[in-house]
C-alpha cells in the first residue's frame, strides 16, 4: 500500500477532472460564486430549522444566532454535526440536491472515475470552543485522525468551509515524514485515540489551510484535525468522503454510498427516518454513520 499509489491517484484525478493540486496528497475545486451562494443559503435554511434560530442572510449575523443556540443540542452531535430529522427534512433534501450537483460539476470531465458517492455529508458547526461532551471522546475530530481508521484505507476526504471564522477555526493537515509511511498507518481502529502513535511519523503541512468556497479533496494518508486558534469564532463547513478506483469502505458504511450520483430533489427524496422527539438512533456499530440505521431513499 505504497504512498506513491496515493500521490499518483491525486495527480490522476487532478488531470482528469481539471482540478488544482495543492499538495501531493491534496487537490481542490473552486466552486462557482452563484452556486456557492445558493448552497450556503440552503445550508442556512437547514441549520436555522435544526437549531430553531432566525435566518439571516449576512454571515456574521447568522453566526451570532448559531452561537446563541449553542446549548440547543436536540439535533447536534458532540462533534457538531447537524442530524437530519423529519421536521426539516425538506431543507435537508435541498442541501443534498446541491451536494449532488456539486459532485457532478467536479467530476463532469470524467464522471466514471467516481466509483462510490456518499449521500450523507456532514453539515458541521464547529463552535469557537469545544462542546463539553466532545472532550475525551475517542472519535473526537479534534484529535489528529485519518478517516481510514473508521472507513477503510482507500477513500478520499472532501472538506468545504462555507462561512464563519475559517481563518482561525479550520482543519490542520499532516503529511508522512520522508520514507516513513507504512500501510499499517491506515488500519481500522475503534477510536482515534488508539492510533495516535502514527503521529510520530507525521509532520504538519506548512502554509496550507482550506479556503472558503473550495472543495478540498485529500487522500486518507493526509491526517487532519480541527484546529482552533486562541479566541477563534464559530465556523460552518461540510465534510464527507468519496471513492475513486476499485476500492470500498468498511462494510458497516457501505449503506451510505451509491455507485451513481442520485437525483435527489428530482426523482428521489431522502427520508431522515426519525423525529426530533426521538432519541438519537443508535449507530449500527462504532464504524457506521449516525444516519445509517434510519435514513432511507424514496424513489418517485
Amino acid at each position: 500500500m505504497s504512498l506513491k499509489i496515493r500521490t499518483d491517484r491525486i495527480n490522476f484525478i487532478t488531470k482528469k477532472w481539471k482540478l488544482k493540486k495543492l499538495h501531493p496528497l491534496i487537490t481542490s475545486y473552486k466552486i462557482e460564486k452563484d452556486f456557492f451562494e445558493e448552497f450556503k443559503f440552503n445550508l442556512k435554511l437547514y441549520i436555522s430549522k435544526a437549531l430553531k434560530i432566525k435566518f439571516e442572510n449576512k454571515d456574521n449575523l447568522f453566526i451570532q444566532n448559531i452561537d446563541k443556540a449553542r446549548n440547543n443540542r436536540t439535533n447536534v452531535t458532540p462533534n457538531g454535526a447537524i442530524v437530519p430529522k423529519r421536521e426539516y427534512h425538506l431543507e435537508y433534501n435541498l442541501v443534498l440536491r446541491n451536494w449532488c450537483e456539486l459532485i457532478k460539476k467536479i467530476t463532469r470531465h470524467n464522471p466514471k472515475l467516481l466509483s462510490l458517492f456518499r449521500i450523507t455529508p456532514n453539515i458541521r458547526i464547529k463552535y469557537g470552543s469545544e462542546l463539553k461532551d466532545n472532550f475525551k471522546r475517542g472519535l473526537s475530530t479534534s484529535l489528529p485522525h485519518s478517516d481510514a481508521w473508521v472507513e477503510g484505507p482507500w477513500g478520499m476526504n472532501c472538506f468545504i468551509p462555507f462561512f464563519g471564522d475559517f481563518k482561525n477555526n479550520n482543519l490542520k493537515f499532516y503529511e508522512p515524514k520522508k520514507n516513513k509511511f507504512d500501510s499499517k498507518f491506515m488500519n481500522i481502529s475503534s477510536t482515534y485515540k488508539k492510533m495516535q502513535w502514527v503521529m510520530d511519523s507525521y509532520q504538519p503541512i506548512k502554509n496550507f489551510y482550506p479556503k472558503k468556497s473550495f472543495v478540498n479533496i485529500s487522500d486518507y494518508a493526509a491526517i487532519h484535525h480541527t484546529n482552533r486558534k486562541k479566541n477563534c469564532g464559530t465556523r460552518v463547513s461540510i465534510d464527507t468522503t468519496i471513492f475513486v478506483g476499485n476500492y470500498h469502505p468498511h462494510k458497516d458504511r457501505i449503506k451510505e454510498y451509491t455507485k451513481k450520483i442520485p437525483n435527489i430533489g428530482l426523482n428521489e427524496f431522502v427520508d431522515s427516518g426519525q423525529y426530533e422527539s426521538s432519541k438519537f438512533a443508535k449507530k449500527n456499530s462504532t464504524f457506521s454513520h449516525y444516519t445509517s440505521k434510519v435514513l432511507k431513499i424514496i424513489k418517485f
